[in-house]
């Protein structure tokens, strides 16, 4: 058998007619809820969620390079004192992140070290699963913004709901979509670019596909007694009308830098032409590629990605911040866990625990500088990092103080809130 909210966790909306979704892909937006009263910005409040997939390796991300502690467990893979970008006395970014630095030294950042949860699960697909539903003892039924979006349902808002989340490229796991967008009572868009996300004309006749359109959208206007049958018709129908929306918005943008030619950065370009648009949604969740997972040669992969991370948020901002949006974006990151303290035989790390976090926005909403407790490598859990901070504090914090709604249900109770937003 199968219900309306077990088809739409599969993720099969997703794979008719090239995508689907609600009738909010069709329409505008030009005023959301995210916005609580403030004089920084006249713009609508978003939010960027960067998912750093495999587990990053915090230690070789941000550097306590003043202890011995951390050398000594890495002989190899260790960065040199008088290579890292030096936060403090303490404390540097790894050589690579040289943009993040500047958002850093411009006041764009803020850095919450000893990030995880009780009792932290080390497979990569269960500590996933807690990072996305906000729901560590738990098994998965909705992740924590298709929460908010509920929230918005019972609050009788539903044509915001409707409006407000993209998941931007294939973050999800077996091609259902990102976990944490997960909720039973509204289709959250998946989009990977214009040239995936349109109808799929047969290619053996291109010059039909204004007929093939034409007969697609007759075949979807058919009313049908079936109600899970209909709801596809219906979606069907609204993909049809957005793929041809998303494209012209795609077509119309000018970005005003140049973004690295990598697939993150493209990603981070379609979330600033959307931004750019007035098509509406406000909670972005971009995905970065899975090579985190740094078992054997960490050095140079770990460089490479870094700088892949670095370099592309930093283009991101600067886009943002010539079409005056910077202080109506922010932005964080996250990975499913950190790595080991020691190296292992390969000269990678292996599955850990507690990790940095970044937040990053305009200079005028970002409270700059050092959140939580840096891990004590003389005090560890069986080789683990212990964590400082529950990282529902960090979504709490947003929920309430940028997004402006009541985190306790959608997190699952009180956490402290942090103080990285002005």
């Amino acid at each position: 058998m199968i219900n309306r909210r077990n088809f739409v966790k599969s993720g099969g909306l997703m794979t008719l007619a090239g995508a689907m979704a609600p009738n909010f892909l069709a329409k505008t937006l030009h005023e959301v809820n995210l916005n609580s009263s403030s004089a920084l910005s006249d713009k609508p409040r978003s939010l960027v969620v960067v998912q750093l997939g495999g587990g990053n390796d915090g230690l070789n991300t941000v550097v306590p390079y003043s202890d011995d502690i951390y050398y000594n467990l890495r002989p190899t893979l260790g960065i040199k004192p008088d290579e890292v970008l030096k936060l403090n006395e303490n404390l540097g970014l790894h050589p690579a992140m040289k943009s993040f630095k500047t958002m850093w030294d411009n006041g764009q950042m803020a850095l919450v070290r000893g990030v995880g949860y009780p009792n932290p699960n080390y497979s990569h697909f269960r500590s996933m699963e807690i990072w996305q539903s906000a729901q560590p003892d738990k098994p998965i039924t909705n992740g924590w913004l298709g929460r908010y979006i509920e929230t918005l349902y019972e609050q009788g808002k539903k044509a915001e709901a409707d409006k407000i989340g993209i998941a931007i490229g294939d973050a999800g796991q077996g091609g259902g979509g990102t976990m944490a967008f997960w909720t039973s009572k509204t289709v959250v868009l998946s989009y990977n670019g214009s040239d995936r996300f349109n109808f799929k004309a047969d290619p053996t006749t291109p010059k039909d596909v204004d007929s093939q359109l034409a007969a697609a959208r007759k075949i979807y206007s058919i009313a049908n007694s079936n109600a899970t049958a209909d709801y596809i018709r219906t979606a069907a129908l609204d993909a049809l009308n957005a793929s041809q929306q998303l494209e012209k918005i795609a077509n119309n943008y000018k970005p005003a830098i140049t973004y690295p030619n990598n697939q993150f950065a493209n990603r981070l370009k379609t979330v600033a032409t959307l931004l750019n648009s007035d098509y509406g949604a406000r909670i972005y969740f971009v995905p970065m590629e899975s090579g985190f997972d740094t078992h054997f040669n960490q050095a140079t992969t770990h460089e490479r990605l870094l700088g892949i991370l670095s370099d592309s948020l930093e283009a991101f901002y600067r886009d943002l911040e010539d079409h005056s949006l910077s202080d109506s974006v922010l932005t964080m990151t996250f990975s499913e866990f950190g790595r080991r303290v020691n190296e292992n035989g390969s000269r990678g790390t292996d599955h850990g625990s507690a990790e940095p976090l970044f937040v990053m926005g305009g200079k005028n909403i970002i409270k700059g500088g050092l959140y939580g407790q840096q891990p004590n490598l003389s005090d560890l859990d069986n080789g683990n990092l212990k964590s400082s901070v529950d990282f529902r504090s960090v979504y709490s914090t947003i929920l309430k103080r940028w997004i402006n709604t009541d985190p306790a249900n959608i997190v699952g109770g009180a956490f402290p809130l942090l103080d990285f937003l002005k």
